[in-house]
């Protein structure tokens, strides 16, 4: 179901799929209805594995086909970042295969 945004929804989309960005409408953003916090959600967690994968990336960094593969989930956490904002744009919410899931038990800050 597409969805009519305001200005604050159009922001925080755009900035929940934006990596360490997602922190300003987390910290800023005091007015969230289910679109709001259904795409903070979702772009948090994403924020979180990317942290997770540069953080075995960096620990790991002498074990050259791991940190191929590594590189290779990277690219596919950007690329359904960027599915997501697109979505998100649109007005649409788009759950996230294994993302969506985990997502839901992220306690949001009031």
């Amino acid at each position: 179901m597409k969805k009519n945004l305001s200005s604050d929804e159009m922001m925080t989309a755009i900035l929940s799929y934006l990596g360490i960005l997602v922190l300003i409408p987390l910290f800023v953003v005091k007015k969230r209805n289910d679109f709001i916090e259904f795409h903070l959600r979702q772009g948090l967690e994403l924020f979180l594995i990317e942290v997770i994968l540069w953080l075995l990336g960096s620990i790991l960094f002498f074990l050259w086909p791991l940190t191929q593969i590594l590189g290779l989930l990277n690219a596919v956490v950007f690329i359904i970042s960027i599915i997501a904002l697109i979505k998100a744009v649109m007005g649409e919410k788009w759950k996230i295969p294994l993302v969506w899931e985990y997502s839901q038990k992220l306690k949001l800050p009031k």
